[in-house]
């Protein structure tokens, strides 16, 4: 089995993984990813990880290290070194030039 740290499969169902990151990854069926980015039929997996330096556009969905989800409120680009700090559930966090809203 590969780890991954992409959270859903190319129709956005979610793996299995609770940690992603940390533990082998299966897709809704139960089958096995290929790759840390692929299904096993060598379709791209999808929502990736917060990235430091990178340009984001409104609306785009990340991850944090403990799994909290970010989604974008401002087009913008991520602070230079570190990964924001989770904020409450609702509640949002600048990082860089973008804004983000937590929602899980």
């Amino acid at each position: 089995m590969t780890t991954t740290l992409r959270k859903e499969d190319f129709l956005g169902r979610n793996l299995s993984n609770a940690t992603p990151g940390t533990t082998d990854a299966k897709d809704h069926l139960g089958r096995n990813v290929l790759a840390s980015n692929k299904d096993f039929l060598g379709r791209a997996l999808t929502v990736v990880p917060h990235a430091v330096a990178t340009a984001y556009a409104k609306g785009a969905i990340v991850y944090l290290s403990g799994g909290q989800e970010l989604v974008a409120e401002t087009a913008g680009t991520s602070h230079a070194t570190v990964a924001p700090t989770a904020p409450a559930v609702g509640a949002t966090v600048v990082d860089g030039t973008v804004t983000w809203r937590r929602s899980e």
